[in-house]
């Protein structure tokens, strides 16, 4: 029985990491606007790598072109799942982490997103979206990362 509630306990943490990944990324997001608003799309990589995804994902239903709420959507989706990755990758390492550590982890983990995506990924993305990813929007991206980053950690030992 002390099995199935540490099982329950463990569901409910990764409830609770996918909601705080959100709330890292709304964070990240609103980090982003101002860039947004001077420079466009191009002023934030991932958004562009987002709108990318959306693309291809819709094109199959619609012929509508993806809006910027939609590629914002989706890196919302992402940050929220993202969350639950990163409460895994916590529970593989053991429980009994300092939350100071957490939080040097969660920032390491951004960083390693970042350069997954868009930066690893920059070339596969532009040539499926047929744009440019400027130094300037994944500049951007990498500060946003790191935005990310602090929020996870700061919030994800309140529930663990």
């Amino acid at each position: 029985m002390k099995m199935i509630g540490q099982e329950v306990s463990f569901v409910f943490e990764l409830l609770g990491a996918c909601f705080i990944g959100l709330v890292a990324a709304i964070c990240m997001a609103i980090v982003e606007l101002p860039f947004w608003k001077k420079w466009g799309i191009e002023g934030v990589a991932e958004w562009q790598v987002n709108s990318v995804i959306v693309s291809i994902l819709i094109r199959k239903f619609s012929s509508r072109r993806v809006s910027i709420s939609m590629s914002v959507g989706m890196h919302l989706v992402h940050g929220a799942a993202l969350g639950i990755v990163f409460r895994v990758l916590l529970a593989l390492l053991g429980t009994a982490i300092p939350a100071s550590s957490i939080l040097t982890y969660a920032i390491a983990y951004s960083g390693v997103l970042w350069i997954i995506s868009p930066f690893l990924s920059r070339s596969l993305f532009e040539r499926a979206g047929g744009f440019r990813m400027t130094k300037r929007g994944l500049a951007v991206s990498f500060l946003a990362h790191g935005v990310y980053g602090v929020f996870l950690g700061l919030l994800i030992p309140v529930i663990v």
